[in-house]
């Protein structure tokens, strides 16, 4: 790789599409004007990373930055290495492309390319206007495409299944839910149906003094109940 080609393409932030040529041993970039590259942009910190030329290629360090820096969408904590066409993001706002070789530049950039070769203290040329493509006009003797007819696969299936239907399980469930509360009510009859007979038998000597003798003491005694046990 020949470092001396390498720059810093701005992507994404206050000056788009601006190259910065990595001449130097280190390239400072921040919001305050006392780097190298100067981005004003609120997601950028005052000092955010530095640009190191090391002796295998260029690496990149984050500077302590608040919204951190991001190669390839990873963000770093120490001293990495840039490879051909990584991505470095300050925050969420800015985006810088690292090329290892430069590009051939369009016709209309002809001008500012060769001020930089001859100035190589200016480390970076004002944003140029991307170069719009003419519109392609069809030829009049070219014929327009016949659309062709579609055709129908007989073994096609429908676009959308019908869903299925479960109007049938609401009956079915709202049934079992009756029938069972019905049970349950009769149950809860029985058990008092034979509650009101014992009690009414022998004056309740036969519910409440046989076998359930002291439970009835413990649930009836704090309200002053005592039955006539012999």
């Amino acid at each position: 790789m020949n470092e001396s080609e390498a720059l810093l393409v701005v992507e994404r932030g206050p000056v788009p599409t601006t190259r910065i040529p990595l001449q130097s041993e280190q390239l400072t970039i921040g919001r305050s004007a006392g780097n190298d590259l100067v981005l004003a942009d609120p997601e950028v910190s005052r000092r955010h990373i530095r640009i190191v030329r090391r002796a295998d290629g260029f690496a990149v360090e984050d500077t302590g930055s608040t919204n951190g820096t991001f190669v390839n969408g990873q963000r770093i904590t120490h001293l990495t290495l840039l490879q051909d066409g990584d991505t470095i993001d300050l925050g969420d706002t800015v985006r810088l492309r690292y090329l290892s070789a430069s590009e051939p530049a369009p016709p209309n950039d002809a001008g500012p390319a060769q001020d930089t070769a001859e100035k190589p203290t200016q480390l970076y040329s004002p944003p140029v206007a991307p170069v719009q493509a003419a519109p392609i006009h069809p030829s009049p003797t070219m014929a327009p495409p016949t659309p062709r007819p579609a055709v129908s696969s007989p073994q096609s299936a429908p676009a959308f299944a019908p869903a299925p239907s479960f109007a049938t399980d609401e009956p079915r469930r709202g049934r079992g839910l009756m029938v069972g509360c019905g049970l349950l009510l009769a149950l809860l009859l029985v058990c008092a149906g034979t509650f009101l007979i014992l009690d009414a038998y022998d004056q309740g000597r036969l519910l409440y003094c046989g076998p359930l003798a002291s439970f009835f003491e413990m649930l009836l005694g704090p309200f002053g109940f005592s039955p006539l046990c012999p």
